[in-house]
C-alpha cells in the first residue's frame, strides 16, 4: 500500500518464505515445458542443459548485487532506489523501459502458451477464444491480490513437485545414458555464448524486487529468491537432460514442445496409458498462477513508474494489452524464433547492468552526502 509517496507494510499484504519461493520457482521453472527448450536444443544440442547453469552463473552477480542494495535501503523498491539513484526523469525512462519489456514479455509467452495448448490439446478450439480464456482465468487470479496468489502458489507447490517427479522417474526406463555425450555439445565456446545470451531466462529474479516491501523481511526475501533459483536451475537442468536421453538432441530440436511428448510417451505398466491428462492439469495450474503473477507484476510497475496509487485498477487494461499485442504473432514460430529471441538479444545487458550501475551510484551520493 502506498500512502503519501512512501511504501507502508500492512500485514495482510506481506507473504512468508514458501510462497515467495513458490512464486519464482512457478515463473522461471515453466521455460524448461515451452519452445524455449527447442531453441535452446537447437542451439547447443545435447549440452543444453549447460545453458540453465551457465546463464545463472553469468548473471548471479548481478542479482547479488540488487539483494545488498535493498538489504541496504529496506522498504523501498526497485523504481525507488532508481529515483534515488538517477533523478526522477532518468528512472522514469528506466522504469517505462522496464515497463515495456516486461508487457511484451508476458505477451509473447502467454502466447506461447496458448499456441501450445491449441496445438497439443485443444487443436479445433480458435486461438482468440482460449487466449482470452486463459487470460481471464489468469486476471481473476491476479485480481485476488499478493497474499492470495502466494498462498495458491504454495497450495500447488508440492503436488506439481509429486507429479515432476513421477514423471522423471517414468522416463527413466526410456532413458539412453550414451545420449548425453559429448557433454559439451557443439563445444564449449557455442554453450558460453550461449548461455551469456540467455540470461534473460531469470529476469524475473530482478522483476521480484518490485514484491520486495511486500515479503515479510530480507531474510525471508533473501532465502526464498536463493532457494528458489537453485531449486529452479536444479529442476530445469533434470527435465533437459531428461528430453536429451529419452529423445537424443536431434529429435529435441524437431519436436517443438519437448515437455507435452513426455508425459504422452510415459505410461503405467500396460494398462494404464495416456496419463498425460494428469501431467497437463498439474502444468495448467503452475501456468496461471505464473501469468496471474506476470498480470499483477505489470500493472504494479506501471503504477510505481506513473505514481498510481490504486495500482490494481489497471489489471483488467492492461489484461487487454497483453491480450492485443500477444495476438500481432501470426504464429507460434514467428513469436518465439522473431519476437521472443529479439526481446533476448536486446534485454540482457540492462539485467547484467543495472544492478551495479545503481549500486555505484547509490555510493557515489552516500559518499557525497557525508
Amino acid at each position: 500500500m502506498k500512502i503519501g509517496g512512501s511504501l507502508v507494510k500492512v500485514e495482510k499484504d506481506l507473504i512468508g518464505i514458501r510462497e515467495f519461493f513458490s512464486i519464482i520457482v512457478f515463473m522461471i521453472s515453466t521455460k524448461a515445458t515451452d519452445m524455449t527448450t527447442t531453441r535452446l536444443f537447437g542451439d547447443t544440442f545435447n549440452a543444453a542443459w549447460m545453458v540453465i547453469i551457465g546463464s545463472f552463473v553469468i548473471i548471479l552477480p548481478s542479482i547479488i548485487v540488487l539483494n545488498l542494495v535493498l538489504k541496504k535501503y529496506q522498504t523501498k523498491n526497485l523504481i525507488e532506489l532508481l529515483q534515488m539513484a538517477m533523478g526522477r526523469h532518468i528512472a522514469f525512462g528506466i522504469g517505462f523501459i522496464l515497463f515495456i519489456f516486461l508487457l511484451v514479455n508476458t505477451s509473447v509467452e502467454s502466447r506461447s502458451y496458448a499456441d501450445q495448448l491449441i496445438t497439443m490439446n485443444f487443436p479445433k478450439t480458435p486461438l482468440f477464444i482460449l487466449y482470452t480464456a486463459l487470460l481471464l482465468i489468469c486476471l481473476w487470479g491476479a485480481n485476488k491480490g499478493w497474499e492470495a496468489l502466494g498462498s495458491v502458489a504454495w497450495m500447488v507447490f508440492p503436488y506439481v513437485t509429486v507429479a515432476l517427479g513421477i514423471l522423471v522417474f517414468l522416463l527413466a526406463k526410456d532413458s539412453v545414458i550414451n545420449r548425453l555425450f559429448p557433454l559439451f555439445g557443439p563445444g564449449k565456446w557455442e554453450v558460453a555464448k550461449s548461455s551469456f545470451e540467455n540470461v534473460t531466462m531469470y529476469a524475473e529474479a530482478f522483476f521480484v524486487s518490485m514484491l520486495y516491501p511486500f515479503v515479510k523481511d530480507h531474510k525471508t526475501y533473501t532465502r526464498g529468491l536463493f532457494g528458489s533459483l537453485v531449486y529452479t536451475v536444479l529442476m530445469m537442468m533434470i527435465l533437459y537432460i531428461c528430453y536429451t536421453l529419452v529423445f537424443d538432441y536431434r529429435s529435441v530440436g524437431k519436436i517443438t514442445y519437448p515437455f507435452n511428448e513426455a508425459t504422452r510417451l510415459v505410461s503405467i505398466g500396460r494398462v494404464i496409458t495416456n496419463i498425460e491428462t494428469f501431467f497437463l492439469t498439474f502444468w495448467l495450474l503452475v501456468i496461471i498462477v505464473k501469468f496471474a503473477v506476470y498480470l499483477y507484476l505489470v500493472s504494479m510497475l506501471f503504477g510505481y513508474v506513473f505514481n498510481i496509487k490504486e495500482f490494481e485498477h489497471t489489471l483488467i487494461p492492461i489484461t487487454i494489452l497483453v491480450l492485443l499485442l500477444g495476438m500481432i504473432p501470426t504464429n507460434q514460430i514467428e513469436n518465439i524464433f522473431i519476437y521472443k529471441r529479439n526481446i533476448i538479444i536486446y534485454s540482457k545487458y540492462m539485467f547484467l547492468l543495472l544492478p551495479p550501475l545503481l549500486w555505484l551510484l547509490l555510493k557515489v551520493k552516500e559518499v557525497r552526502n557525508r
